[in-house]
């Protein structure tokens, strides 16, 4: 009979919490579990012990992603337990097993991000902050911001104020940004508030400013000027991998006496990519220069093209062509073919049939090595694990 795990406080509803259940019932069939996903709210914390009883599992996978399911430890007695995607660390958390949004990691991939437009100025709009995630992501963003010189605003929130009375003041904070401001939201939600309150006093997206939010979860309202935000995919698929994994750490011992307790400890799991969308591509509309010069990079990044080449094919000298591409998009020429380049390492890699080591040239990198130092650098792992992961 097959081992039974909870996944305790799934939300059907919610694409991160889908994406955490896929990963855990990816690791779940190499090992033959079967995996009972128990719907948040369903389950008050003092049913904890009574659920435990009636459905009998090997271990539980708790998800803590909103403060108001934080069940601790002594309801789940002796079960082998692992939390996933706590809010925050506080002490008591910290000694047990933990798989943690990795917010500085992602709070560098949103620098990186807006800073590609060389912005004057950066913001950031926080989530509650009462959040400690939201408040890890803000103070790695703003140290980000200073070093580099350049001056940084935050909107905060504030307690017992109305949406109403926000969404008017955080108006009046974006009219007072400079023009260009890149802007951060730590989630994809407060980055839809920023969005509003740009359109709201006539700053349309990415004309005057720049958005980023977090999660990749979806379009937001339509706003002048805009279509769509910048976001930070977060791995969520991962992160339920990786708690599967680590629970089975936790009945393996369990389930042998001689063996020695591991250690409890926390696990990260962070972006996997920047899914780029019209709010950072620069402030000015792509005329028919730059227009022919992206599509010209569709069809022959992977062939080798580079950026000298393309501007020598445009008009001008290419210190003028590269400012126009730059105000344009938001980004360099470098780095909109190396994009172009790694979205074709990606399609390759997924066939499944393609050798690892012939993959760079078949995409336009000069060498295997310059390819697998880029490919960790922005998807955080080697490309023989993303092809494990994505391969049909």
């Amino acid at each position: 009979m097959p081992l039974r795990i909870l996944y305790l406080d799934y939300s059907p509803g919610d694409p991160k919490h889908r994406s955490k259940l896929d990963g855990i019932r990816r690791f779940a069939s190499g090992r033959g579990w079967e995996v009972d996903a128990v719907p948040h709210g369903t389950v008050p914390a003092a049913g904890t012990e009574a659920l435990l009883e009636e459905r009998s599992p090997a271990g539980c996978i708790a998800d803590v992603s909103d403060i108001d399911v934080l069940r601790p430890p002594r309801l789940f007695g002796r079960l082998p337990l692992v939390y996933l995607d706590p809010p925050g660390r506080p002490a008591w958390i910290r000694r047990q097993f933990v798989v943690a949004n990795d917010n500085a990691a992602t709070a560098r991939a949103a620098f990186q991000e807006l800073s590609a437009g060389k912005p004057p100025a950066f913001a950031a709009v926080a989530y509650r902050m009462s959040h400690p995630w939201a408040r890890e992501r803000i103070e790695v963003f703003r140290s980000l911001c200073l070093a580099s010189g350049r001056p940084f605003f935050e909107f905060v929130r504030r307690s017992g104020e109305t949406p109403e009375a926000r969404a008017a003041r955080m108006a009046a904070w974006a009219a007072s940004l400079p023009d260009r401001c890149a802007v951060f939201g730590v989630n994809d939600y407060t980055a839809g508030e920023a969005l509003r309150a740009l359109a709201a006093c006539g700053r349309p997206v990415p004309a005057t400013a720049t958005l980023v939010g977090v999660d990749g979860a979806g379009e937001f309202p339509a706003s002048p000027g805009s279509d769509a935000v910048s976001s930070v995919q977060i791995d969520f698929e991962r992160a339920g991998y990786l708690a599967a994994r680590l629970l089975a750490r936790r009945i393996d011992a369990a389930s042998s006496p001689s063996a020695a307790a591991p250690e409890p400890e926390t696990v990260l799991f962070g972006p996997l990519f920047l899914l780029r969308r019209a709010s950072t591509r620069g402030r000015a509309r792509p005329g028919p220069v730059v227009a022919n010069a992206v599509e010209i990079i569709r069809r022959e990044a992977a062939a080798g093209l580079t950026a000298r080449a393309l501007a020598a094919r445009m008009p001008g000298s290419r210190k003028h062509f590269e400012r126009r591409f730059r105000e344009a998009m938001g980004h360099s020429v470098l780095e909109e073919i190396l994009h172009v380049r790694l979205e074709r390492v990606k399609t390759v890699l997924v066939r499944g049939d393609v050798p690892i080591g012939v993959v760079a040239a078949m995409c336009g990198f000069g060498s295997d090595i310059e390819l697998k130092r880029l490919f960790r650098r922005r998807t955080g792992m080697s490309m023989r694990e993303w092809r494990a992961r994505h391969a049909k």
